[in-house]
């Protein structure tokens, strides 16, 4: 089995409103058990992990708010915030095969003229993982790399060259606190009188595991997207994160950012939080007043999709319409409270694809239980 350290991962596609983007970074972690991904669901209706973090933390509005909660004050004071882009993060070099971090922040530090920049590498981990500072140190070692090479074929390295300064930060937010190392050295074999002399990269770790709920760290009241994004991935898989969630979307703006965000995260929670379905409604009626009714599309597409995929599974020729059927009911549930039985016995009892497909838009669209009774029948 490859370590995690040593798997290639999967670029994913620019976000847009119409799909999303599963990446297929999680073979390892899914084969240790700790990543499971929904059977056969369609690509734009799942969401790993990595993938979650991905779609977030390259918004650079996140990404700015991020760092100056992790950074030092003292070198947020020299850093030109409002330049950050983020960097490509395919690193390669002469000697070893291509690898892709997880996201890599470029900087312009002030009073250079935007002649040097610092780098930051930040590691995303949902699972305990003792490799991920060997990870970071060749990721660490392609940017310097890089770095050389184009200040190289510039104007050619001189006497007095530096490289540019660049911090690991690990992400971390597993069922536990981490236990992994942080720093480079303490994975060597000790030796007397080596301490001073081994490579001593330290990452920066955010462990949102030793994180209290309420900690402002958690909170940037400007950028209040941050705080959605952390208090998901913090409470993922936590028993309470229906309420926590719901409590933090309702901070929200209704916005177009803010509907793309709302989308990603409920696919998200709804591929890898095990305790939501408890408290489903308790959540989605906060996404819904951000997002809006066409929410409930991307939950009934779930379900649909969901359906089919156990009915293949089972090989029930009635799989793919009993799973669309239950995918309406339960909408009317979330949206109206209690289904009369009459109305999902009828509604169970349907096969035709068709149909189904018209009682789902109903079932987000309708403006009662009321109505939505009248064209069933």
């Amino acid at each position: 089995m490859k370590n995690p350290a040593l798997i290639i991962r999967e670029t994913p596609r620019k976000f847009h409103r119409s799909r999303l983007v599963f990446r297929a970074a999680g073979k390892y972690n899914r084969a240790m058990g700790q990543e499971k991904t929904p059977p056969n669901l369609p690509q734009d209706l799942t969401l790993s992990h990595d993938g979650y973090f991905w779609e977030t933390f390259q918004a650079t509005r996140i990404a700015k708010a991020f760092l100056k909660k992790v950074l030092p004050p003292e070198t947020i004071a020299r850093l030109d915030l409002d330049g950050l882009v983020v960097e490509n993060r395919h690193l390669s070099d002469d000697m070893f095969k291509e690898t892709i971090a997880d996201v890599v922040y470029r900087v312009p530090i002030r009073e250079t003229r935007g002649h040097v920049n610092f780098f930051t590498v930040v590691e995303h981990k949902s699972f305990q993982d003792f490799l991920t500072i060997f990870q970071l140190w060749g990721y660490v070692y392609r940017v310097c790399r890089r770095e050389f090479q184009a200040a190289n074929e510039r104007h050619g390295v001189k006497t007095g060259y530096r490289l540019p300064p660049v911090v690991a930060i690990i992400l971390y937010h597993g069922e536990s606190q981490f236990h992994g190392k942080t720093e480079l050295s303490e994975l060597f074999h000790p030796l007397p009188g080596l301490d001073d002399h081994l490579p001593r990269l330290r990452a920066i770790l955010f462990d949102l595991n030793t994180i209290a709920d309420d900690d402002p760290v958690l909170n940037d009241p400007e950028v209040p997207e941050l705080k959605v994004v952390l208090t998901v991935l913090k409470t993922v898989f936590r028993r309470d994160v229906a309420l926590k969630v719901r409590d933090v979307i309702r901070e929200m703006k209704p916005d177009p950012a803010s509907r793309r965000l709302m989308r990603t995260t409920l696919v998200y929670l709804i591929n890898n939080a095990k305790h939501l379905r408890r408290s489903l409604d308790e959540v989605l009626g906060a996404f819904r007043e951000i997002a809006g009714e066409k929410i409930m599309s991307t939950m009934a597409e779930i379900w649909k999709a969901e359906g089919e995929a156990r009915g293949e599974a089972r090989g029930e020729a009635r799989g793919e319409a009993r799973g669309e059927a239950r995918g309406v009911v339960r909408i009317l549930t979330t949206r109206f409270g209690r289904v009369p039985q009459a109305v999902s016995e009828r509604v169970l009892a349907i096969g035709d694809l068709v149909v189904l497909d018209s009682l789902t838009e109903l079932a987000v669209t309708c403006a009662s239980l009321e109505e939505f009774k009248k064209a069933l029948k």
